[in-house]
């Protein structure tokens, strides 16, 4: 039987926020304010000209017009009311705004609208200048008959299999530019069903990208909490930054095998280090009893570290201890050295079983953790040189289900970042990867939830959604846990996100603010 697909032309209006993840981690709650009070202005326009909402992501808003006219009416009342906010001493956060206008073939599925006319219109806003707004052809020759804009041809931009003739609307002269056709653009790729879809998954490599600066406290449980802050490197060379990393989460990792403890994750240790808390307000806020700090010394041939931990309550160093080693051959005998000293020194009997490394070879051990690091900085350069890391390292162990997983998340990222030239064949790399991954670890749930993201890119919200549901048996960290959540929200199951978001929130009170 043949399912009718219900199409129609439709004029499409997508604005976006320029920038607003750097506005949220610089001031959250003004950000925030910002925001609330430009989408009421926004809402106040598409009432008056006719315009309404079918769908959002984040800071970006889609609507549909009745009209071309009234839609790019719309756009310029919004834009200019904007600008007089943002020209106001009392506006603290000055948002701006891109806005894309296309009028095209849509289909409409459910409450939602996809389709080329859609992904066009997508594609429009992330051409447009901030405070700017870009039009299609088709919606210009309907226009520019019946208004008294000045408008700037852009001539014909070409983004993969599509062509579409763009035209800046100038409300202000200096906003005057010329573009070269482009036959491989690096515009985003998503249109706006895409866009909806990554920003809930977005959160996996902004876990570790900035913690919420929000004060917070942490409920307090009856176990001992250990805080185990970053291991310094004091050596003088950055290429050891890669041992303090481990390090710290390898204490972490081993400390957590224990139901004895209460290990606060490393959000909430970096948010006490960076805004330097005393001892007593880690105590009170924290619950925290002890806390171990450490730091990496000495040069090529020898390293030297040295770890100490703190009896709050006290006040005084209960242990302390220094460890000689050779360069990073001993990365791994350091780690569960200062790990087993720690649990002696806390008084607390259990078979020590340290925690398994991703890999065993130092060499795959350290391009994991810089890898990882430079996939969390959200760059086009920093995606690229994790994905020669990544790979690098697979070279030397070809079935390492983690680095398999973390370079499914690395194609995943390309896409999602809009620097992918072929986004179609990097969903399908980043697939091949995740599947890799499961083959030889099933149910890691990293690799589940690389899975069921990558999936939900493709449009395959069914399969995605069938993935996440067996995520929850197999979580072993909070960053997993935070995953489910927005994999639960995406799917509907919103009394478990809810529940897991607020389990997160709880254990990680600073984790990044897209969890909040």
């Amino acid at each position: 039987m043949k399912t009718e697909i219900d199409r129609k032309i439709a004029v499409i209006f997508v604005a976006d926020v320029v920038g607003y993840s750097k506005h949220m981690e610089r001031d959250e709650n003004a950000t925030i304010r910002s925001f609330n009070a430009c989408e009421k202005i926004l809402n106040k326009f598409l009432k008056k000209y006719g315009g309404s909402v079918f769908n959002t992501a984040g800071d970006s808003v889609l609507a549909e017009f009745p009209s071309a006219v009234n839609a790019v009416e719309c756009g310029v009342d919004f834009q200019n009311e904007i600008n007089k906010r943002n020209a106001s001493d009392k506006t603290d956060i000055k948002l701006e705004y891109r806005i894309g206008i296309n009028m095209g073939d849509v289909v409409k599925k459910d409450n939602n609208l996809i389709g080329d006319g859609v992904n066009i219109a997508a594609r429009l806003e992330a051409l447009a200048q901030a405070n700017g707004i870009t039009i299609s052809k088709s919606v210009y020759d309907f226009v520019v008959p019946k208004t008294k804009m000045t408008f700037n041809d852009l001539g014909v931009q070409k983004v993969k299999q599509n062509e579409f003739h763009a035209f800046d609307i100038l409300l202000d002269p200096s906003q005057k530019r010329s573009l070269k056709t482009k036959s491989n653009s690096m515009l985003p790729m998503l249109g706006a069903v895409a866009a909806a879809l990554t920003v809930v998954i977005a959160g996996f490599f902004m876990l570790n990208r900035g913690e919420d600066t929000k004060e917070i406290k942490t409920v307090i449980s009856g176990k001992p909490s250990i805080l185990v802050t970053n291991f310094t490197n004091m050596t003088g060379d950055t290429n050891n930054d890669f041992l303090g990393d481990g390090i710290t989460s390898n204490i972490i990792a081993t400390l957590n095998k224990s139901e004895r403890f209460e290990v606060p994750p490393s959000s909430t240790a970096k948010y006490i280090q960076k805004n330097q808390l005393s001892n007593t307000e880690v105590r009170d806020n924290y619950g925290v009893e002890f806390i171990v700090t450490g730091n990496i010394q000495g040069n090529a041939d020898k390293l030297r570290v040295t770890a100490e931990m703190l009896d709050v309550a006290k006040n005084r160093v209960i242990w302390s201890e220094v460890y000689d080693f050779k360069k990073a051959d001993d990365i791994f005998e350091i780690q569960d050295s200062v790990s087993l000293s720690i649990l002696k020194a806390s008084r607390v009997k259990m078979v020590f079983a340290p925690a398994e490394p991703v890999s065993k070879n130092a060499e795959v051990y350290k391009m994991h953790l810089k890898g990882g690091a430079l996939f969390n900085q959200n760059t086009p350069e920093s995606n690229k040189a994790a994905q020669k890391l990544f790979e690098d390292a697979l070279a030397l162990e070809p079935e390492n289900p983690q680095i398999l997983s973390y370079l499914a998340w690395v194609f995943w990222q390309k896409v999602y970042m809009g620097i992918s030239k072929t986004p179609a064949e990097d969903i399908r790399n980043g697939l091949r990867y995740a599947e890799a991954s499961l083959l030889h670890r099933p149910n890691f749930p990293g690799a589940l939830s690389a899975t069921a993201s990558l999936e939900m890119m493709a449009g395959n919200y069914k399969r995605s959604c069938e993935i996440n549901r067996t995520i929850g048996d197999f979580i072993e960290s909070i960053a997993d846990r935070a995953l489910n959540a927005a994999g639960q929200h995406f799917c509907g199951d919103l009394e478990n996100a809810i529940a897991n978001y607020e389990y997160v929130l709880k254990k990680a009170p600073h984790i990044s603010s897209w969890v909040r």
